[in-house]
């Protein structure tokens, strides 16, 4: 009975030492594409642009809200406008702050789960996208009323604005359970690695399978 227990313990070491195995093999063929300081360097400044411009576009955003704060229905647009921005800029702030943990020295797998998690970053946008879905008229009302000094609420059927504001936010709830499915521990379920697919290319959906893969390691 102790041998055949031990057999098992044996088997059961041999399965995860194969998998540590295959999961540095696949680590070293990502990291052969970014592992020099001059790529990781590249990526880097990508990102602080990225926040120079999320910020310098929240500072706009937090103008626009000021100035037309007494006018409810622009001040309220300007507001979720400037979530979704500060959203979008808090996820390039959190990718440079993962860039520069980057170890070299460390173990391969922990670099290729830093590497991978850095190009899973297009999710992010494609998620910003699906959840301003419900309220995508509030991108319309600042940008008419800033370009054009066109007043689109002023211009519309009350009846018509309560009942398309109902019927949206009814949607909200929906939406943020949906994209809390779309990420990496969900690709065993068939919708989600689908629709990840879908959008997102196929950089970024390797990365989510290394991202899975490491997880299942863990265990």
């Amino acid at each position: 009975m102790e041998a055949e227990e031990l057999k098992r313990i044996l088997a059961a070491y041999d399965t995860k030492l194969d998998k540590k195995l295959s999961l540095n093999v696949a680590s070293l063929k990502s990291i052969n594409l970014d592992k020099s300081e001059k790529s990781t360097q590249s990526i880097l400044n990508y990102r602080i642009i990225e926040i120079v411009i999320f910020s310098l576009l929240a500072i706009f955003i937090g103008n626009y809200i000021a100035i037309n704060w007494s006018q409810t229905h622009l001040a309220i647009s300007g507001i979720i406008v400037g979530v979704f921005t500060l959203i979008a800029l808090s996820g390039s702030i959190g990718q440079v702050v993962l860039l520069q943990q980057i170890d070299f020295a460390k173990p391969i797998v922990d670099i290729g789960k830093k590497i991978e998690l850095v190009n899973t970053h297009g999710l992010l946008f494609i998620k910003l996208m699906f959840l301003s879905t419900p309220i995508w008229w509030s991108y319309l009302v600042v940008g008419s009323d800033y370009l054009f000094n066109i007043d689109l609420y002023n211009n519309m059927d009350s009846d018509f604005v309560l009942k398309y504001l109902m019927v949206n936010s009814l949607l909200i709830i929906p939406m943020i359970w949906f994209l809390n499915k779309l990420n990496y521990k969900n690709l065993n379920v068939k919708w989600v690695r689908k629709t990840i697919g879908f959008f997102v290319g196929t950089k970024t959906m390797k990365a989510l399978n290394f991202l899975k893969d490491i997880e299942e390691f863990e265990r």
